[in-house]
């Protein structure tokens, strides 16, 4: 899936790259209602596969903390933090994000994601995935795109063997999910035309 960076931003983004019917913004602290707004709409769709979060999580104010580590962090270069939004409306409907990202002889990231419970079985998360991961071998010059993933959450599953990813083992009491350390599968992507 191909991308564009955004030749236009919006005040409250860092930057912006778009698909056909997506814009994936690193957005600022300024979002923070929105983002919130998201994020309480689908707590409990998102519940059994995201990581435990307290309820100050679901606030505005905490929010806002962190969209300000995300600009920081993705200026210092350890973090691509993408809020995917509809380019029609403007809604944001989920993110993709790349973290973990060593330089050097490794040239490797982990990705997550998650879709808000309303926009999906359209193909707009393969769409943000494709594009994001695109720009993570050609920008930031990426060899290894890691992914982990609850063995239940066969939607997921589906989505990153779909986008090219294979399956490497699994992680053992790798993230604290629904309150409790669960196992996930190991999944990578590589960059086809790297040269060291």
């Amino acid at each position: 899936m191909s991308y564009r960076i955004a030749s236009k931003r919006g005040r409250n983004e860092v930057l912006a790259i778009e698909t056909d019917r997506l814009r994936l913004s690193v957005l600022r602290k300024t979002e923070a209602p929105r983002v919130t707004e998201y994020f309480v709409r689908n707590r409990d769709f998102h519940r059994q596969f995201s990581q435990t979060h307290p309820a100050s999580y679901f606030t505005i104010s905490e929010q806002r903390k962190f969209l300000a580590y995300d600009c920081d962090s993705f200026l210092a270069g350890s973090l691509v933090p993408f809020w995917i939004s509809l380019k029609d409306s403007g809604e944001i409907i989920g993110r993709v994000s790349f973290f973990n990202l060593a330089y050097g002889g490794m040239m490797n990231c982990a990705v997550g994601y998650h879709l808000d419970k309303d926009h999906t079985g359209h193909g707009f998360m393969y769409e943000a995935l494709e594009a994001s991961c695109n720009f993570m071998f050609k920008e930031y010059k990426m060899h290894r795109i890691e992914a982990f993933i609850l063995p239940e959450n066969e939607a997921s599953i589906r989505l990153i063997e779909r986008s090219g990813f294979v399956k490497e083992g699994s992680r053992a009491s790798y993230m604290h999910i629904n309150g409790e350390y669960r196992d996930h599968e190991a999944y990578y992507l590589l960059e086809p035309d790297y040269r060291f």
